[in-house]
Parts: C-alpha cells; structure tokens; sequence
C-alpha cells in the first residue's frame, strides 16, 4: 500500500468518474484504474462497483476510506509539523559558554537569537573550555563559546570571533598602576588572584609565567569575575584577565597594565561536526553575521 494510492481512492470516491478522478489528480485513466486494481488485489477486496457510467464504494470501501482520509491527515499534519522545524519554528539547541560570556557580549546575542526564533528551546551549560570540548564529543552540546585550545579540532569546526590580550588588573593604589607596560618577569613576587579553572586559559597563563622564569604564587581563585575585582581592589593580589573583561570591571579602585610581551587570546564558537541540526546551523550563522558586521 501506498501513499499515492490512497490519495487516487480519494479522488476516485470524490468524483465517483475515472476520468475526472484521473484529470484531478494529473494522471492518466489507465494509470489511476491500474493503481485502484493493485491495492484491491493487495488487500483482497473491491474498493469499487464499477458501472458504465460511475463507481461507487462497496461496504469494503466505505470502511477502507475511513482509514485512508485518517492517514493521509497524519501525512499531512507530519508534513505540516517537519515545516516548522525547517523554518526554525520549532527545534532546541544546547549551547556551552565560558563563565565570562556576559562581558564579552555573548548573552545579548543568545537573547536575540531567541527573540528571533521564539519555538526554539535553548539550553546554555556553562563550564571552562577542557569541559565543554568533552562535552561536545558526548553530544552533550551542539555549540560552545570557548577559549581555543589545540586539540578541539578533532570534533568541531572553530570559527574565530573576538580577539583579545590579557592584561595586569591591580589596585589603583598598586606599585605597578600608573604604568603603561609590564614584562611579565617583573610580576615574579606578585600574589595572583586567578580564574579556578582546571584548564585552558588557567594553564596556558601558568605557562606564560613559567616562561618568564617563575611560579606564580596563587593565593585565591574564584570562578565569579566580582569577587576577584574586589580582592584586586583590596590589594590582597593582581589579576590576569582578559582586557575586554577587565575594560567591564574597571573603575577608579583599578587599574589596567599592559603586559609585554603580548599575550594573545581568542573566543571561538564551536560548532559540533556530529550536529547536523537546522537549529545549530541557524544559530551559527547568526552568530558568524554578527561578527562580519
């Protein structure tokens, strides 16, 4: 049985003419009168008393188009309903974020995405960058907002969006405030406040220390950007931070000290190479204009 045949069952009862069942549904008598023999020859009974003039449903028939008129509805409506996910009424889309996505602008973009797209459900999971990769790879997300790092290209395509350097945040009243530039090798007696992060960004600063010939002497980490200000401006440590946060948090109580050498640092959107997703390729390009603009 098939879908085709059904809908020529329908035309047939409605016109109750081979002829005109067959002009209606654009297909020649012979083609609709084959097609009629071959489902009634398939379920063992006649759909149809054929006469000269008309046809007419037997008993057989009438309950037949009971379940023809049902499944072709549901064919239908399941056309109707797959519209809807193909014209982004509908769908979900599970988005991972570093904890600082706020300052670089991020949140305003998902919040416009989902003024865009009100059908779309959107799940956001917020974690450090080593997290969101494993995550990615369970399919546990579709999408992540990440500090590159050098093995996520295994699972995911990495589209570049804000460039950026990590700067020295300290207190106004900090030795070190008014000037303009630093070598990170002068900071090798400083106490750091520092992201808590087991990966990523937290390593590769480490690293940049341990290049410049120390270990830094961390005293306090925290994963809320507020907190770490306000023991910056107490004076208890200095802080490393991306310039675009720094730039959001800075007020008369801080400072801003450029590092030398410069320390690159890029925020990426990850896109799953396992989603294949209208939702998340409706988010990506939308995210991807944003940033040509």
């Amino acid at each position: 049985m098939e879908i085709h045949q059904l809908e020529y069952v329908l035309a047939l009862e409605r016109y109750k003419h081979f002829s005109l069942a067959a002009e209606e549904i654009n297909v020649s008598q012979p083609t609709l009168s084959h097609q009629i023999k071959k489902l009634e020859d398939e379920l063992g009974v006649e759909l149809f008393v054929r006469t000269t003039r008309s046809v007419k449903l037997t008993p057989a028939g009438e309950d037949f188009m009971i379940y023809a008129k049902r499944i072709l509805s549901d064919v239908q409506n399941a056309k109707l309903a797959m519209q809807e996910h193909t014209h982004l009424q509908k769908g979900s889309i599970k988005i991972g974020a570093t904890a600082n996505i706020t300052y670089l602008g991020i949140t305003s973009l998902i919040a416009e995405f989902q003024k865009m797209y009100p059908g779309i459900s959107i799940k956001l999971y917020e974690d450090i960058t080593d997290n969101l990769i494993k995550r990615m790879h369970t399919h546990e997300i579709d999408v992540a907002f990440i500090h590159s790092i050098n093995d996520e290209q295994q699972i995911a395509d990495i589209y570049p969006l804000i460039h950026d350097r990590i700067v020295l945040f300290v207190s106004r009243s900090h030795a070190l405030a008014d000037r303009e530039s630093v070598d990170l090798s002068e900071l090798a007696t400083e106490k750091f406040v520092m992201y808590k992060m087991s990966g990523g960004i937290r390593k590769e600063l480490i690293q940049y220390c341990r290049d410049a010939g120390f270990e830094p002497d961390i005293i306090f980490e925290s994963s809320h950007v507020e907190t770490m200000k306000g023991l910056v401006e107490e004076g208890v440590g200095v802080l490393l931070s991306s310039n675009i946060v720094a730039s959001c948090i800075l007020d008369a109580k801080t400072a801003i000290v450029n590092l030398t050498p410069s320390i690159k640092r890029i925020t990426s959107l990850a896109v799953s190479k396992n989603s294949n997703l209208l939702t998340t390729q409706a988010f990506r390009d939308f995210i991807l204009k944003h940033y040509d603009q």
